[in-house]
């Protein structure tokens, strides 16, 4: 399908460079353009990759009835009480979230005694997952779906050598994520339907956690690359064009260790819930 060209907008931005770790624009500024110069359904698709930052939001409102701070997203901590309010009204009410969250916060109110962050986390995260494949465009679904086999393909091979593999930190339900079930932990063999796999795994096993997490960020921006090489002006370039400020950003503000925070964390839970395995 033909999509809407920008050539005014793309022409506009700087260029941008994984090697000089600078952000040449601000988040706001560029959202503020995104949202006036595109048309309404290609503005979707930006919020559509805003909402990875709502999802960890959310979990926040629930636990503690506020929201953090994230430099990006689509819903505030009022945005949220309203969704509530809306569940509670006596006649139907439409929805202001997708669907996925809406569940949650059903669940939440039904059981509170259920506040887990990390239950939370994978819920939200398959929520997103499905809506993507279901909204996205062809390049956000290719690029959510690189993600997705990246991070459980890291997830099993990081607690693996621990011997703490669980199937339940695999996301999805996709071809690898169904794979790294099965076999788990140190039996992981490559397997050709997932086009990187011994790409990751070669950076998984030889690297320090910043250089690996360094290397999969230039592996991304070259998904990036030759997934927008022949959309220029189009909104798929500008969506791609915000993932590459993602990645900047991460690096710019130093959080490129949170690779190693989130495997600490994932341990940490594991061994917390000894009866889930």
């Amino acid at each position: 399908m033909s999509q809407r060209r920008y050539h005014y907008l793309v022409a506009g931005l700087p260029d941008l460079s994984f090697e000089e770790q600078k952000q040449p624009i601000s988040f706001l500024e560029f959202y503020e353009e995104l949202e006036n110069q595109l048309h309404p359904d290609d503005y979707e698709q930006v919020k559509l990759v805003l909402l990875i930052y709502d999802n960890i939001n959310l979990i926040s409102f629930l636990k503690t009835g506020e929201t953090d701070y994230q430099f990006a997203g689509n819903y505030d901590a009022g945005t949220f009480r309203d969704q509530v309010e809306k569940l509670s009204a006596i006649l139907p009410e439409k929805d202001i979230l997708p669907g996925y969250m809406v569940d949650l916060i059903k669940n939440h109110y039904d059981d509170e005694s259920v506040t887990d962050s990390g239950i939370y986390e994978k819920i939200l995260a398959e929520g997103y997952y499905n809506h993507v494949m279901k909204t996205g465009t062809p390049f956000l679904k290719k690029m959510t779906e690189f993600d997705y086999n990246m991070k459980n393909l890291l997830a099993t091979l990081q607690t693996g050598k621990y011997n703490l593999f669980q199937k339940e930190i695999i996301v999805g339900d996709n071809y690898l994520a169904n794979y790294l079930k099965r076999v788990g932990g140190k039996n992981v063999v490559p397997d050709s339907e997932f086009e990187f796999f011994n790409e990751i795994m070669g950076y998984a096993g030889n690297q320090s956690f910043t250089e690996a997490e360094r290397k999969y960020d230039m592996l991304r921006w070259k998904i990036i690359d030759e997934a927008i090489f022949f959309e220029m002006f189009s909104n798929d370039w500008l969506l791609g064009y915000l993932l590459k400020l993602f990645i900047i950003r991460r690096w710019a503000s130093l959080d490129h260790d949170s690779g190693e925070q989130n495997l600490r964390k994932m341990i940490a839970y594991i061994k917390e819930k000894p009866e889930i395995i």
